[in-house]
């Protein structure tokens, strides 16, 4: 479904991604693991268009996008709710929500994609006339994801779903993701609750000063003791 070969990325003379490599197969949820900086969220806008490769290929659903704008990425069902939200402060739940069927194959599935959203989180609808900035971050984070999935993603990417939220809303976030992902949506996530992220994931990469140092099945990476230490605390 995606495939991403050896893609270099420099932040002016800076070097952040080192041939980096990785791929999503459809109906997977993958998982990015590394400290900050390690390079997850560059590998991810890269594939979004908002940062350019110097070098490498990324190929999705057959198409070549490492040179395609982040819009026409959109349009082809790659979807991305990013780690800052990315909110209109001043604009509605719904207008928010509504922002994310821009492509014409979203616009044309509007109404039913709405009607999505809200099963999945019911609160957005009982709200759906409140300012965004007036929300819990729990809440906001609901729209930021709702957004993205307005956008009908055949692949969804999520950076740091969970930063800064309580912890029992951490939980109903992965149950959320869960159902996405069992309604048809794969899943490209870069997260720092590690333990839960392996245990919903296919598979998963491990990020280290811009580059991947390990790969590999997320339950033999769960009892990895190098990954126990340096992401578990065991």
């Amino acid at each position: 479904m995606l495939k991403v070969d050896k893609i270099n990325v420099f932040y002016g003379l800076l070097q952040a991604l080192w041939n980096v490599s990785f791929e999503v197969q459809k109906g997977e949820i993958v998982s990015f693991l590394g400290s900050n900086g390690a390079g997850k969220t560059t590998a991810i806008k890269t594939v979004q268009g908002m940062l350019r490769a110097s070098s490498g290929e990324i190929l999705f659903m057959d198409t070549f996008i490492d040179r395609l704008d982040s819009h026409n990425i959109v349009g082809l069902g790659l979807s991305l709710v990013a780690e800052e939200r990315l909110l209109f402060p001043s604009m509605s739940v719904l207008e928010n929500l509504e922002l994310g069927a821009y492509s014409q194959r979203a616009r044309a599935v509007r109404r039913q994609s709405l009607e999505w959203v809200y099963g999945l989180f019911p609160v957005l609808k009982k709200c759906s006339r409140q300012k965004a900035y007036t929300l819990s971050g729990g809440e906001q984070q609901m729209v930021a994801i709702g957004r993205g999935l307005m956008a009908k993603p055949k692949l969804l990417m999520m950076d740091e779903p969970s930063l800064g939220l309580a912890p029992l809303f951490v939980g109903q976030l992965f149950k959320a993701i869960e159902m996405i992902h069992k309604q048809g949506v794969s899943i490209l996530l870069a997260e720092q609750n590690v333990s839960i992220s392996l245990r919903i994931s296919k598979k998963a990469y491990v990020f280290e000063n811009g580059r991947v140092i390990l790969k590999g099945r997320a339950v033999d990476l769960l009892q990895n003791e190098n990954i126990e230490k340096a992401y578990l605390g065991l």
